[in-house]
């Protein structure tokens, strides 16, 4: 009886069921979506960064050296010293 009443207000309602149906479907899409992008966006800065052990640089952000040494995303706010950067380079423990 429930069921038989439920379908008739649904015919009655025909349009507002239709667009909470494509409504509830495009959420469903989105939101998969972003969760897609989320996890591939992840998982590529995680690969990017699997082969750096060490950053070596100026002082400044842990952020800011990172996204422009792996990255190559910004500014160098500090450079080093040409003496350090030879010092560094050889040193045969660093590739």
């Amino acid at each position: 009886m429930f069921a038989k009443v439920a379908w008739h207000s649904l015919l009655n309602c025909r349009y507002t069921t239709i667009l909470a149906i494509i409504s509830v479907a495009i959420s469903t899409f989105v939101l998969l979506g972003v969760e897609h992008i989320r996890h591939e966006a992840k998982e590529s800065f995680s690969k990017t960064v699997s082969g750096v052990d060490l950053i070596v640089g100026a002082r400044t952000s842990q952020l800011n050296l990172l996204l422009y040494s792996v990255f190559h995303i910004g500014n160098p706010t500090n450079n080093i010293s040409w003496q350090s950067y030879r010092e560094l380079a050889d040193d045969p423990k660093v590739a």
